[in-house]
């Protein structure tokens, strides 16, 4: 492509390793992370920006510090010049820029499942598939991304479903997103969800993509993990708030979805310098 450039990334992080980008003024990035997790901040004194599998992250103007979790990374990064998407970028001065009364933002971070997959999905084509039309097809998928992206706050999520799930199970999974701290047990859950046990646990899988007991551990780690990166409460307070039974049992859930322990979540990564 002419004016967006393409780069596909992988690594295998054998520990935690902290790096830096510089994404200059008048220039931004989108990052679809679709393995591995990244913590990162715009200087030491920013905002710390979870970057978890399966995400989307927009840069624009900053110099980001990033922490690379131990495991298997793997991202495409596209990059281009703000004349490229000049509405995009007046709408994002016009909401962010000096004047605007809204604090100015240089990152924003979310899932891509499931508002995004769509978005995703259409690059993923473009690329696999390119002709004369692939430029403009990117061009329009970053518009589109990257202004939902600019809108709320960050979010981690490590519990997706489907968004076209029978009314029953669809209910089930937001009470549970909502309340991880129960106990769950599966004759309750599936007895809400108007099944035998085993009919539920058959039917939860197939519909969502993980057992139940799998997207209850994965609420209860996604719940911990906002406290532990937005408040300072004590591990043991965090794990007992968001239902795990000890601290063990949410310093190997953290582990397992993120590659990374609560204490490097609350780490604050230092700058490497340029020679890094």
């Amino acid at each position: 492509m002419t004016y967006v450039r393409h780069e596909v990334v992988t690594a295998n992080v054998l520990r935690t390793t902290t790096g830096f980008i510089n994404v200059p003024q008048g220039m931004n990035a989108l990052c679809i992370n679709l393995k591995g997790t990244v913590i990162a901040r715009a200087g030491v004194q920013g905002k710390l920006v979870l970057i978890p599998p399966r995400s989307l992250t927009y840069v624009r103007g900053t110099r980001l510090i990033l922490q690379a979790a131990r495991g298997e990374h793997s991202a495409i990064v596209l990059s281009w010049q703000s004349n490229v998407t000049s509405l995009l970028d007046a709408w994002i001065q016009s909401r962010y820029g000096r004047g605007s009364g809204t604090a100015s933002r240089t990152v924003a971070c979310k899932p891509i499942d499931p508002h995004f997959r769509g978005a995703v999905e259409r690059f993923d084509a473009a690329i696999a598939n390119p002709n004369e039309m692939l430029e403009p097809l990117v061009v329009s998928v970053l518009y589109e991304i990257v202004a939902k992206l600019m809108i709320g706050n960050d979010q981690v999520q490590l519990a997706a479903v489907p968004r076209d799930l029978p009314e029953t199970i669809r209910d089930l999974v937001v009470e549970v997103r909502n309340n991880p701290a129960s106990g769950w047990p599966l004759k309750e859950a599936a007895a809400k969800a108007g099944y035998s046990p085993f009919h539920f646990s058959r039917v939860f899988k197939n519909l969502v993509g993980y057992g139940f007991h799998e997207y209850v551990d994965r609420c209860r780690t996604e719940c911990s993990v906002e406290l532990l990166v937005t408040t300072d409460h004590a591990v043991d307070l965090v794990a007992s708030t968001c239902g795990f039974g000890t601290t063990q049992g949410l310093r190997e859930s953290v582990k397992e979805y993120l590659g990374l322990v609560p204490s490097e979540l609350r780490a604050i990564p230092e700058d490497p310098g340029d020679g890094s």
